[in-house]
Formats: structure tokens, C-alpha cells, sequence
């Protein structure tokens, strides 16, 4: 198990907690309600709308975005980790001078 691949997860969940509880404490502002909800996934739906396939997307709850982004980007951020961590702990990869 990657420690900063779990720690990666971690930060990006704990964003997600905090943006989702701001969403929902905003009463009844829906456009801070919307902008709070979408900042944890905004890069990935920047991402989805430059190859064109936002009007796919344009149906889905909430629920279903963040399962449809936000789950393939904490995989990738424990893949990150894990990369990582395994070029810290190879000896090989170690110079001395």
C-alpha cells in the first residue's frame, strides 16, 4: 500500500467533503450551491468538454458525476502515490555522491 498514494486520496476527499458540506450550508443560493458542487470535478469536466463530450454529460446528477470523475481521479491519484512512492523507496534511484 502506497502511504502518499493514501495520503493523495485523502486530500482530494477531505476537498470533496468540505466543497459538498459548503454546497449544502449555502441555504438557498443555488449558483453558490452549483459552484461549490463542481470544484472538485471542474477540471475533469474542463477536460471532458474539450474532446467534446459535455452534451453527454448534461443529464447527470450530481451523484453521477462524481462517480463518473471523481472515482477515476482518486484511482489516478493513487497510481501518482504509488509511482512516487516506489522511486523514493528504490535504492537504484538513489544517487551518491
Amino acid at each position: 500500500m502506497s502511504r502518499i498514494g493514501k495520503t493523495l486520496c485523502l486530500i482530494y476527499a477531505l476537498v470533496i467533503a468540505v466543497c459538498i458540506a459548503l454546497a449544502y450550508s449555502a441555504g438557498g443560493d443555488f449558483k453558490g450551491q452549483y459552484v461549490f458542487l463542481q470544484l472538485p470535478i471542474v477540471i475533469q469536466m474542463a477536460g471532458i468538454d474539450a474532446i467534446g463530450l459535455s452534451p453527454k454529460l448534461q443529464n447527470l446528477s450530481w451523484v453521477g458525476a462524481y462517480a463518473l470523475l471523481g472515482l477515476p481521479t482518486i484511482l489516478f491519484l493513487y497510481f501518482v502515490g504509488w509511482v512516487i512512492d516506489g522511486r523514493s523507496s528504490n535504492p537504484s534511484s538513489k544517487r551518491v555522491d
